[in-house]
């Protein structure tokens, strides 16, 4: 559907797109990524030598009862630390039938606490101990799957 509205102020057609860009059906998959907490036992299998480390403050070092993690088009990205607790996040990224589909290593963080969204820079932040942050591009979470499409025997493209 394309539609198309004049509106005197762009302010106002700012927050009219921005709405529609972010507005989608209960239980749908949202438009862009979104920082969820979820509970802290709620992960999907942990890679080896990983390890769930969430606080609930940056200088607070007791285990918080949720994680930030990342969703966005049926997956979830969760920032865990390492086991020999160098100060690096993995973001790994799982699909809805919680395969890994990308697997990064951060440095610069490690025990995340907080997680926000830039979308105007198209990246992904988490906080961790003492408010250390490491951030990732969208891209670098969200590898698009490729997409099968049925075209008319007679549509070759030209040579």
């Amino acid at each position: 559907m394309i539609f198309s509205l004049n509106f005197r102020s762009p302010i106002i057609a700012l927050a009219i797109g921005l709405a529609a860009l972010s507005a989608a059906p209960a239980g749908a998959a949202p438009k862009r990524p979104v920082i969820a907490y979820v509970p802290i036992n709620s992960n999907p299998p942990i890679p080896a030598g990983l390890k769930i480390a969430c606080m609930p403050g940056p200088n607070i070092l007791t285990m918080s009862k949720t994680c930030p993690v990342v969703k966005y088009l049926g997956n979830t990205t969760w920032a865990y630390s390492f086991i020999d607790n160098r100060v690096s996040m993995a973001l790994v990224t799982y699909d809805a039938q919680n395969n890994i589909v990308a697997n990064i290593t951060k440095d610069g963080a490690r025990y995340a606490w907080e997680g926000k969204v830039n979308p105007g820079e198209m990246t992904v932040t988490f906080y961790g101990q003492s408010n250390q942050s490491i951030s990732a591009t969208f891209d670098e979470l969200f590898t698009p799957s490729p997409v099968v499409v049925a075209v008319a025997a007679n549509s070759n493209p030209p040579v």
